[in-house]
């Protein structure tokens, strides 16, 4: 993990924390239009929240461009062949309310579970507060 990955961890939080913050001030609203969940701010908390949380996907995706330094002076192998790909990861899929998760491993598959549950119940709560 590189440092761009970590900033955008911290600003990820950060963004929950302002649009949690929204929710419990009645700032927030929440629907679903056929099966999509959706959340509509209005304070400055959800907008300080939701740009927070587009900088942090942005940032995260960034991170995947940048070379560490270990990578720079680490030399080639001969054949690539040999090798097995050193990338892992994973994605959820929220199709209102059944999830869909992916994961190159089951490490990465039970954390992706786990926040699933946690994006579920956080959904039920903004639409009990609402």
């Amino acid at each position: 993990m590189n440092k761009l990955h970590a900033l955008s961890g911290i600003i990820f939080i950060l963004g929950i924390i302002f649009i949690l913050i929204s929710a419990f001030q009645g700032e927030l609203r929440g629907g679903v239009f056929l099966i999509f969940p959706f959340v509509i701010g209005s304070g400055l908390y959800a907008a300080a929240g939701f740009l927070l949380l587009f900088l942090a996907f942005f940032l995260f995706i960034l991170g995947f461009t940048q070379r560490t330094s270990v990578e720079e002076h680490t030399p080639l192998p001969q054949d690539l062949s040999e090798q097995k790909p050193a990338i892992k990861g994973g994605g959820i899929v929220l199709l209102g309310p059944i999830p869909i998760i992916i994961g190159s491993s089951w490490k990465i598959a039970l954390a992706l579970i786990l926040a699933t549950i946690f994006l579920i119940v956080l959904i039920l709560l903004l639409f009990y507060f609402r």
